[in-house]
């Protein structure tokens, strides 16, 4: 009897425990959100690495983010409701975490809703807060002038030899291609809608406008150099430095066809006319190989991580009196000339100026810092992913150190009783 009471007390323990831990379970609904372009599977090796080991209920889902923020807004609303019911699609202990242009669908959910929140937390992630610079310069027309550009000086070199865009400079890479990794299949993703992107759009500025009263953490992610490559080679599905190292031969075989003809014209010195067709053609390769070295900068200045600002500082200038001086009358008995003049007249004063200065922003091949983290929350709710672009950030799994993992930790595990605290289950 005694062992009956033992085993009852011990099954009733682990069925409470079991039912603790299904509705902790079903209390942190999770909802993953993609962005621009993206499809249910973008979140989808962080949505499977927390939501067993954390106390998660997670969605993904897709929606029609061509048709901008707010409509993709109201698409995860009714995904919401459809798959967590109309009661657990507003518990207060919903979070919300968006890549992209995700991070602004559920910021715009946020503002958009009234009463009972969908969310009471949002994680935005390598998200355009305040506008994607890069939809700008589509919008000016600097992208086409880049790609254009790009290609006059990538082609000038094979032109000189009676080659064409299609020749291969080294195995595998040509002009043309070169130039579309330049202007690669993420920048294209922004080419032909979602305009409402841009920044100084009525969508940023009304979403940044709404004095939000939820907890919200931004994380943002910083690219090594350069960046603009490696975000091209993983938009591919590729390893981020593989097109670096493609780019790289290639830069090499312009500088071998640039010094080669340049010998050859040094050479043939005693014949201006042979002389002149080899320095032409050296110069032809050198433009190649020139806006190789420099495709980082001209890149820089279409994302805008590279841009002019203004900037005040003070210098101590020298105030001389004014001319002709106004001295007080002197008494007529010393009215001389000598005594006219006021040795202390001027004086040194600290005076404010205005100078211009570049600026260089991190980025993650396509989002400046700047507008990926959000300037309106506390310094600890701001988390940095180093060495990922915009396409790895949702995916770190095959790096050395799973940076994004990394941070997700961290903010999982701060302290109890903060809202984005997730405990982990009870084995």
């Amino acid at each position: 009897m005694k062992n009956y009471i033992y085993k009852t007390i011990g099954l009733l323990a682990v069925f409470l425990v079991t039912l603790n831990t299904i509705a902790q379970v079903q209390d942190r609904n999770v909802v993953w959100v993609h962005g621009l372009r993206g499809d249910a599977s973008s979140w989808e090796h962080y949505d499977n690495l927390f939501k067993e080991e954390r106390k998660m209920n997670t969605l993904r889902g897709w929606h029609t983010s061509t048709l901008g923020i707010n409509v993709a807004a109201n698409s995860v609303k009714a995904h919401m409701i459809g798959f967590y019911g109309s009661t657990e699609a507003t518990n207060p202990r919903n979070i919300g975490i968006g890549h992209s242009m995700g991070g602004l669908m559920l910021r715009e959910v946020d503002r958009m809703v009234t009463g009972n929140k969908k969310f009471g937390g949002l994680i935005t992630v390598a998200t355009p807060n305040y506008g994607a610079p890069i939809v700008n310069s589509i919008i000016d027309g600097s992208v086409n002038s880049a790609k254009d550009n790009a290609l006059d000086k990538l082609s000038a070199g094979p032109f000189a030899e009676f080659l064409g865009i299609h020749w291969e400079i080294v195995s595998g890479v040509t002009v043309q291609k070169i130039s579309d990794w330049f202007i690669n299949d993420k920048i294209n993703d922004y080419e032909d809608d979602s305009f409402d992107l841009r920044v100084g759009s009525p969508t940023i500025d009304s979403i940044n406008s709404y004095p939000t009263t939820i907890p919200q953490i931004s994380i943002w992610a910083e690219e090594n150099s350069p960046v603009h490559w490696r975000l091209a080679s993983s938009s591919k599905g590729w390893s981020d430095h593989n097109l670096v190292n493609h780019v790289n031969n290639a830069r090499f075989a312009y500088n071998a066809h640039y010094a080669s003809n340049l010998s050859i014209a040094i050479s043939h010195f005693w014949n201006p006319f042979v002389a002149a067709i080899f320095y032409h053609k050296a110069s032809e390769w050198k433009k190649g190989r020139d806006w190789i070295d420099d495709s980082e900068t001209i890149y820089s200045s279409l994302i805008k991580t590279t841009r002019t600002e203004p900037e005040t500082y003070w210098q101590e200038v020298w105030v001389p009196c004014p001319y002709p001086p106004n001295y007080p009358p002197l008494p007529e008995a010393n009215n001389t000339a000598s005594k006219n003049v006021d040795p202390d007249c001027g004086e040194w004063l600290w005076q404010e100026f205005t100078r211009y200065v570049t600026v260089n922003y991190p980025s993650d091949g396509l989002l400046p810092q700047y507008t990926q983290e959000l300037q309106n929350i506390p310094a600890g709710n701001r988390y940095k992913v180093s060495g990922a672009n915009h396409v790895e950030v949702r995916d770190m799994s095959e790096g050395t150190v799973d940076e994004t993992a990394e941070q997700f930790i961290l903010i999982f595990d701060r302290d109890i009783g903060d809202f984005f605290r997730t405990d982990k289950r009870i084995p």
